[in-house]
C-alpha cells in the first residue's frame, strides 16, 4: 500500500452545499432530493469521504535541446489520463475511510501513460519534444466526497465531487465507486 495522498480541502459543510446547488440537474432548486440519511434534526448525513487510487509517473523528455520533465497521473480504477499538476501537494499519510483498491495493474496503467503522453505529443503544433523514459513513479490516493439521496422515485442514487479541487467528477469516477461497492459487498458475501 502507498503512503501518499492528495489531501481533502473542501469541508463537510461545503460540499453538502455542492450536492444542493441549484442546478440545471434539479431544475434549478424545484426539485429536491431527499438524503439516504438524516440526523435528528433533518440535516443530511448521507455523505463521505472515499479514497480512490491514482498512480503516478514522471517522464523525461527532451525538447530543443533541454532536458525536462513532466508528470503525469492514470486512474487505478479506470484508466483515465491526465497531465498531474498537483504533485507537489502529495503529502505523506494514510487515508481515513473507505479506501478502494486499484482494479488497473501497475503494468496496465503503465502502458496507458505511455500512450497518453504520446497522444498529447502528437497533438501539439511545432517541435516536439522527444520521450526517453519513465525516471520516477508513485501510488497514491485521491480524496472523492460521495453523496447519497434518494430520486423523486424513490430509488437510491450518489453524486461525487472532488474533496480536493471541489468540481464536480464525472460518470466514470461515479461508475468506479459503484463498482468498487459492489466488489466489496460480495467479497464480503463470500466470505
Amino acid at each position: 500500500m502507498t503512503d501518499k495522498i492528495l489531501p481533502p480541502r473542501i469541508p463537510v459543510e461545503e460540499a453538502l452545499g455542492f450536492f444542493n446547488r441549484r442546478r440545471w440537474g434539479n431544475l434549478f432548486g424545484l426539485v429536491k432530493h431527499k438524503p439516504a440519511k438524516v440526523d435528528g434534526q433533518g440535516h443530511a448525513t448521507s455523505i463521505e469521504l472515499v479514497w480512490m487510487p491514482v498512480y503516478a509517473y514522471q517522464f523525461s523528455m527532451v525538447h530543443s535541446g533541454k532536458q525536462l520533465q513532466s508528470w503525469v497521473s492514470v486512474d487505478a480504477s479506470f484508466g483515465g489520463f491526465a497531465l498531474m499538476g498537483r504533485v507537489n501537494e502529495l503529502v505523506d499519510g494514510k487515508p481515513d475511510g473507505e479506501v478502494f483498491p486499484p482494479v488497473l495493474s501497475e503494468g496496465e496503467a503503465e502502458g496507458l501513460a505511455r500512450e497518453g503522453v504520446v497522444r498529447y505529443i502528437l497533438r501539439k503544433r511545432g517541435v516536439k519534444p522527444n520521450v526517453d523514459d519513465i525516471v520516477a513513479r508513485c501510488t497514491f490516493y485521491t480524496p472523492v466526497w460521495v453523496y447519497y439521496f434518494r430520486t423523486i422515485g424513490g430509488q437510491m442514487d450518489l453524486a461525487v465531487q472532488d474533496a480536493y479541487s471541489g468540481d464536480a467528477m464525472g460518470g466514470l469516477v461515479r461508475r468506479s465507486i459503484v463498482e468498487g461497492f459492489i466488489a466489496k459487498s460480495r467479497a464480503k458475501a463470500g466470505a
